[in-house]
């Protein structure tokens, strides 16, 4: 897990965080068993404005097919203005 904690920056007195979290996973000779899975969060904050930013990736594949699933949640103040979820299949195309 990456952790860069949070950044003052005095001169805009701005402070800015990011976090990460990611997963890969593979089972020897089985190549339709790799996958990976990600969290990443970014935050910025200066006097009362306080915004975040949350991603959610997981990618999977079988014998034919790549299939991403994420999401994007960002927050102001605490409260959740805005998400999207995508859940894509992308074909092998001979990997």
């Amino acid at each position: 897990m990456k952790d860069r904690g949070t950044v003052r920056f005095e001169d805009i007195a701005l402070e800015a965080g990011r976090r990460a979290r990611e997963r890969y996973t593979a089972v020897a000779d089985d190549f339709t068993s790799a996958g990976g899975e990600s969290t990443w969060t970014m935050s910025f904050q200066r006097d009362d404005w306080d915004v975040r930013v949350v991603t959610d990736t997981r990618l999977t594949c079988d014998e034919t097919d790549f299939f991403v699933d994420a999401t994007l949640d960002a927050y102001e103040a605490g409260r959740r203005v805005f998400s999207r979820t995508w859940n894509e299949k992308v074909p092998r195309d001979l990997l």
